[in-house]
């Protein structure tokens, strides 16, 4: 066999079974939509990048082999992102189809991260704990401080990891989500970690909406809301409430930023001048990023009410 084909055929298996590997985890697929970052923004980073580093960071958590597709854009919106759920399993609980937009009127300064993966620009680090009733549970990671180009902007890697933790579960699109919420808080399950833990749920005129409410949890909680001069990532807390609702199994209570394997970037780059041929190269983007760090020990807090 001519050595080209050789090495061909060996990739060709190779990639099979990494896809194999690969599928007993959450996968989060997204697809650029267009349009053009606000003119105001701050850093040189772009949505492709932060969006692909926020889906890494919330792969990492869940084990489960289901894959969930995200169009995301910039368009003119009234907040500073927005979430739509399209599509959902048979149930209802697991969201399969969602739309992420991000807005460029200009309303929200945006921080640009070109390393996503990276927090330094964030000079103290902030971990909260409460207890719920299923024991002292972290509650809040969150970034402070900020210098350079990230000060008096909003950070966008949170907001868009804030917007696809609704479509991890708490989404008023999501059945399980108008079940489990009536009460006005999700209760964590025996089959969870912290079982027994009420996360209270924010309300407006409609009704619980999903969102952690902020007069119960600690300041930082990630499906709490985002703020300008700081990065907020998935607590504890936020991880099992979707968890949860999705009836995901949990893969681990530490977010982190995963590299792919060194021979997943190899194919990769063996086989994008093939698969450009095929598919629009600008909605297509293939990430290769390294697992989140920081230099900074964060401050534990013991949040009382």
């Amino acid at each position: 066999m001519h050595k080209n084909h050789r090495k061909v055929l060996s990739l060709a298996v190779l990639f099979m079974f990494l896809s194999i590997s690969e599928a007993s985890a959450l996968t989060i697929v997204t697809r650029f939509i267009g349009g053009t970052p606000p003119l105001d923004s701050s850093g040189s980073g772009n949505l492709t990048v932060i969006v692909n580093a926020a889906a890494r960071m919330w792969e990492s958590v869940y084990a489960d082999p289901i894959t969930v597709t995200l169009d995301y854009g910039w368009a003119s919106i009234p907040d500073a992102g927005n979430h739509i759920a399209i599509g959902f399993n048979e149930r209802g609980d697991q969201e399969l189809v969602g739309l992420l937009l991000f807005d460029n009127s200009g309303a929200t300064p945006f921080y640009l991260d070109p390393t996503p993966d990276i927090n330094e620009e964030y000079q103290q680090n902030v971990e909260e704990y409460q207890d719920f009733g299923g024991g002292s549970i972290n509650v809040a990671r969150i970034f402070k401080q900020p210098a350079g180009d990230a000060a008096k902007f909003v950070d966008l890697f949170s907001v868009v990891l804030h917007e696809i933790g609704h479509a991890m579960g708490l989404s008023v699109g999501n059945h399980s989500f108008a079940l489990e919420s009536k009460n006005g808080f999700i209760l964590l399950s025996d089959r969870l970690p912290f079982a027994g833990t009420t996360a209270p749920l924010a309300r407006n005129n409609t009704g619980f909406i999903p969102h952690f409410d902020v007069t119960e949890v600690a300041y930082g909680s990630l499906m709490g809301g985002v703020n300008a001069d700081e990065r907020r990532i998935p607590s504890e807390l936020d991880i099992l409430t979707n968890a949860q609702i999705s009836g995901y199994t949990i893969r681990s209570l530490a977010p982190a930023i995963e590299s792919k394997p060194a021979l997943a970037e190899v194919l990769a780059d063996f086989w994008w001048p093939v698969w450009t041929k095929f598919f629009d190269a600008e909605r297509i983007f293939i990430s290769k990023t390294r697992k989140t760090r920081t230099s900074l020990s964060p401050r534990v807090v013991l949040w009382r009410r």
